[in-house]
């Protein structure tokens, strides 16, 4: 089973103008001219946070602004043929992107919302059915502003909520026992087909994951934990495979190659002569991948840990029992 985890990168090919363009006009709507010239060298929570700092509204109301504000501009991304190449291969997409191009590209108008679950704020329900493509909008979409994951603040109790559905559980509304909790961490890897209530943090955890187009910023936090707790998981299902696109020459290690590769992470390198290309030869060598891991890696059988364990157990209740005491005599 493979799942493709798709960033803004494609979207950046596709787009009419620069992604810093759309950041200069959001920046120019809130009064932050003078933010202009830095950024490219800052993340993008950074840069709404620093807006919603500046703003005279109170955080609420200005955090809104912002996100209304930048859905506005998302608006207006035409698709390419890298999305239709890249996305056409998986039937389950989990995207950053807020927008709805990759649904489009599979069925136009007709997409439609399919969550699995009611939420505002935060998007582990958050799915969209296109066709035969079931698309997650992991950090949120346009059509529901306030869902749009952009702020540090929004990151952290996103992450918080991820963590007590993996390790715990998390409250559902109208569910039937009112709280839960992901069904990988009990081995349950058919979940669609048992589950009512599942997340797109389930397929993350439990599939080989090809991630595209995505440059995994540090304040990605949420998805670094994902990366780190998918590593630490004692039975490997699923391998995970990050696609660096450079032009012309292979690119040099960076501190994020770096990292993902300490996390058993397979760093793929594709060299091209445009980044549309690039993506491109993605396409290329996932296919490949698919076909060399057609299914999940097995999990050894639950009974083997058990007897592995169980002599030595039987010996040393055996060998305790063998031990006596001698009985002290009674004085006088």
């Amino acid at each position: 089973m493979h799942s493709l985890l798709l960033g803004n990168g494609i979207n950046r090919v596709a787009m009419q103008r620069g992604w810093n363009e759309i950041l200069q006009e959001l920046a120019l709507a809130f009064d932050g001219l003078d933010l202009v010239p830095g950024i490219e060298s800052k993340p993008l929570s950074m840069f709404v946070e620093e807006l919603c700092a500046r703003s005279n509204l109170s955080f609420q109301k200005a955090e809104h602004a912002v996100k209304v504000e930048f859905a506005r501009l998302l608006k207006q991304i035409q698709s390419v043929e890298a999305h239709e190449r890249i996305c056409s291969l998986f039937s389950v997409i989990m995207t950053t992107n807020y927008d709805f191009t990759i649904e489009e590209v599979f069925a136009g108008p007709l997409h439609s919302p399919t969550f699995l679950a009611p939420e505002s704020r935060y998007s582990l329900f958050r799915r969209h059915t296109a066709g035969t493509k079931d698309v997650w909008h992991v950090h949120g979409d346009v059509a529901r502003p306030g869902s749009m994951v952009l702020g540090f603040d929004h990151y952290a109790g996103y992450l918080q909520k991820i963590r007590n559905y993996v390790t715990d559980s998390v409250e559902v509304k109208g569910h039937p026992h009112g709280r839960v909790g992901s069904p990988v961490k009990g081995g349950n890897l058919d979940f669609t087909e048992n589950r009512s209530v599942y997340s797109w943090v389930d397929y993350f955890l439990r599939d080989h994951i090809h991630i595209v187009g995505l440059g995994l910023d540090f304040t990605e936090i949420d998805l670094w934990w994902l990366l780190l707790h998918k590593r630490r998981r004692r039975h490997q299902t699923g391998q995970v495979f990050y696609y660096h696109v450079s032009l012309d020459t292979e690119a040099n290690e960076t501190p994020v190659t770096s990292l993902l590769r300490s996390l058993n992470v397979n760093v793929v390198p594709v060299v091209a002569g445009s980044y549309h290309d690039g993506y491109l030869k993605v396409a290329d060598l996932i296919e490949r991948q698919i076909a060399f891991f057609p299914g999940l890696h097995p999990i050894p059988p639950r009974y083997e840990e058990s007897q592995s364990c169980a002599p030595l157990v039987a010996r040393t209740r055996s060998a305790q029992g063998m031990l006596k005491f001698p009985r002290r005599k009674k004085l006088g």
